[in-house]
């Protein structure tokens, strides 16, 4: 996987990736994020994978935005459900609390904004147990 470089365009893949967390049956694997290179001026770009059936709770500190590359998910918040497929996009706006399901093999890119600095790395964190 190619650094981080805010000066050049670059190409990610999932396959390239090299650092995978797991969370709830949902694999992620970061590709840039504020951690490491604080210059991106957003919080991530990544993978998401995961088998079919899996779900996860969210309510993070920041936007976020999924683009569906491979199977079909639904979100579920407040009483309302989106499915989303190849293609298409689900906008999670910061605050808001819901779940998400693989409706099938499941493949996600996800890009989150970087607003509050050190609260999203302390949001990161507690998402992932590391507190």
């Amino acid at each position: 996987m190619p650094r981080f470089d805010p000066k050049r365009i670059q190409k990610y893949t999932s396959d390239g990736a090299t650092e995978w967390m797991e969370h709830s049956g949902f694999s992620l694997a970061d590709v840039v994020n504020e951690d490491e290179a604080p210059a991106a001026k957003l919080g991530a770009l990544g993978f998401t994978r995961s088998p079919k059936g899996a779900s996860s709770q969210f309510q993070f500190e920041y936007d976020e935005v999924l683009v569906v590359t491979k199977g079909r998910c639904t979100v579920r918040s407040h009483g309302e459900a989106l499915t989303a497929a190849p293609g298409e996009t689900i906008y999670l706006p910061a605050g808001v609390a819901g779940e998400i399901v693989a409706d099938d093999d499941l493949e996600i890119v996800y890009v989150a904004s970087s607003p509050y600095g050190a609260v999203n790395r302390q949001a990161k964190a507690e998402l992932l147990g590391k507190t």
